[in-house]
């Protein structure tokens, strides 16, 4: 049926009578997560469900029901905050509006992106999203092990010190109303995400830590086709980036890193002449980087590998804080009781829900 379930039957005359291993299978699409683990876990009219990204405690309570488990495994997936290195104004005319001609006016100031990611409690975020589907991180790259870098700087939350630090950058509240101010500029700026209940639930904490250090935040959250959609005409996806910060996940192919590492080139963000596609999000240029990329591609042994795939990762994160790591998502399914078999892979390509071919998880 279009856009709803495909039935296969076995045939009878395949050239090896023990095979299918399976009579029939019904392969439904669409829905919701929800409704997938459900189905799964209390209803028991499907076997196995996929990509169930939702609140820990709803996951329990589903679980709950007798007929099937949760089954977790960790692989690169991290959800982030991307930092808008260009300016989104609407004031602009769209064909410098964010692109590298026009800078943003305040989040190219490092201290400003520090004391942001400084106000954020990551563990309560994994608390609250994910549970065992999820481990706070600091970093882009937290898995193969031999590439995880051990920074752990971000895991503390801070909001003293992040106040300290906007002080220090020149932002002061100074009519009193909790938006701090420079130079006629209000410290305030658009949050944008796709439509997920975890995700608005990152939304609203965030943006309450961010007005605790004096930062104005306006929430947007839009449907995960359009977000994550390649229509070069919309205003609202992920890659056009006409808000301040962004937050989404995704992940790269096989288990070396540096194609995925390489998006953040310099020249390879989205921009008009492009129709807004490109990898490098957020806009980032680093000569250091781009340098460290090209040694990459001559490099073999796979412990200088690490080595640099690890100063990639802390210049994007420890140093530039261009963009914020939040939590490493696990891969999680639903296995039913009745079925055997079941070893989930976390670099399994088939294995997350694709939007596009940015590889990122709606």
């Amino acid at each position: 049926r279009p856009n709803d379930s495909i039935q296969l039957v076995a045939n009878d005359n395949y050239r090896d009578p023990s095979k299918p291993a399976f009579a029939k299978l019904n392969f439904k699409g669409g829905g919701d997560a929800v409704s997938a683990a459900r189905a799964v876990m209390e209803t028991g009219e499907f076997d196995y469900a996929w990509d169930l990204l939702m609140a820990p405690d709803v996951l329990q309570t589903i679980a709950e029901g007798g007929t099937g488990k949760p089954i977790f495994e960790f692989g690169p997936l991290v959800e982030r905050i991307e930092i808008n290195m260009t300016n989104p104004s609407p004031d602009l005319p769209p064909e410098t509006r964010a692109t590298v001609e026009e800078p943003h006016p305040f989040l190219t100031d490092r201290r400003v992106r520090q004391a942001m990611s400084m106000a954020i409690d990551r563990g309560l975020l994994n608390e609250i999203g994910y549970g065992q589907a999820g481990r706070p991180t600091c970093n882009l790259v937290p898995a193969p092990p031999i590439y995880s870098s051990d920074n752990t700087e971000c895991m503390t939350q801070d909001l003293d010190a992040a106040k300290a630090l906007l002080d220090e950058a020149g932002w002061q509240d100074e009519d009193g109303d909790g938006v701090r101010e420079k130079g006629g500029m209000r410290l305030s700026i658009v949050f944008q995400t796709s439509t997920n209940a975890v995700r608005q639930d990152f939304q609203a904490l965030i943006k309450d830590w961010w007005n605790q250090i004096g930062i104005e935040v306006e929430l947007r959250n839009i449907d995960a086709s359009v977000f994550f959609g390649g229509d070069p005409g919309s205003p609202d996806t992920f890659p056009k980036f006409y808000a301040d910060v962004e937050m989404y996940a995704n992940l790269y192919d096989g288990t070396d890193p540096q194609a995925y590492l390489a998006q953040r080139r310099c020249g390879n963000e989205p921009k008009p002449s492009t129709q807004w596609q490109g990898e490098n999000i957020n806009r980032f240029c680093d000569e250091e980087y781009d340098t460290l990329l090209d040694e990459l591609s001559r490099t073999s042994k796979i412990e200088e590998r690490a080595r640099l795939v690890k100063r990639l990762n802390d210049i994007i994160t420890t140093e530039s804080k261009s963009m914020l790591p939040l939590i490493n998502r696990a891969a999680v399914a639903a296995q039913g009781n009745t079925l055997g078999g079941v070893k989930l892979n976390a670099w399994d390509s088939d294995l997350w829900n694709v939007a596009d071919w940015y590889r990122t998880d709606g």
